[in-house]
C-alpha cells in the first residue's frame, strides 16, 4: 500500500461530514421577523398608555425569547432623572411553536415614558423594537415614527 492511500479515504470522510452537518440546520438559526403594524395613539395623553402592534412571522421561532425595546427621548431638556433605564426586556411566553402571529406590547406613560413631568415640557421619543429567540438569534431593529407625550 502507497502511503498516500490512506489520505484519500480521510478527507472524502471529512468532507461528506461537513455537507451532512451544513445541510441538516435547524430552524432554530433562522433570524425573526417582526413588523410593527400600527400605534393606537399618537400623540400619547399623560395619564394613557402607549400601545404598539406588531405582526411576527416568516422566520425564526419567537416563543420563550424576549422582546426588547429602546426608549431614545429626542428631546433637548434632559430628563429629570437621567438614571432611568431606556431598555426594556420582556419575555416571550411558550406560543406553541407558532411561527406566525400578533401581538401588542403596551407602555405606561406615568412611570417610563414621560420623564418631563415636573417641567411640564411634551416628551418627543422614537421606540426601538426587536426579538431575541430562544436560541439567541436577533431579529432586524425596527423603529417607531415620532411619539410625542403631552405633558399639561
Amino acid at each position: 500500500m502507497k502511503p498516500g492511500s490512506f489520505l484519500i479515504p480521510i478527507i472524502v470522510v471529512t468532507t461528506a461530514s461537513l455537507v451532512i452537518f451544513s445541510c441538516s440546520k435547524s430552524g432554530s438559526g433562522t433570524k425573526p421577523q417582526i413588523t410593527l403594524t400600527s400605534i393606537d395613539k399618537n400623540p400619547v395623553n399623560l395619564n394613557d398608555s402607549l400601545v404598539v402592534h406588531f405582526k411576527f412571522g416568516n422566520g425564526g421561532q419567537v416563543g420563550n425569547g424576549f422582546f426588547i425595546s429602546i426608549r431614545n427621548r429626542i428631546n433637548q431638556t434632559p430628563p429629570s432623572d437621567p438614571s432611568g433605564n431606556d431598555t426594556l426586556v420582556n419575555p416571550i411566553p411558550d406560543l406553541e411553536g407558532a411561527s406566525k402571529g400578533e401581538f401588542r406590547y403596551a407602555l405606561e406613560t406615568n412611570g417610563y415614558l414621560s420623564e418631563s413631568t415636573t417641567i411640564h415640557q411634551n416628551d418627543t421619543i422614537i421606540m426601538k423594537y426587536f426579538v431575541l429567540s430562544s436560541s439567541g438569534v436577533s431579529s432586524d431593529t425596527i423603529s417607531s415614527p415620532k411619539i410625542v407625550v403631552l405633558n399639561p
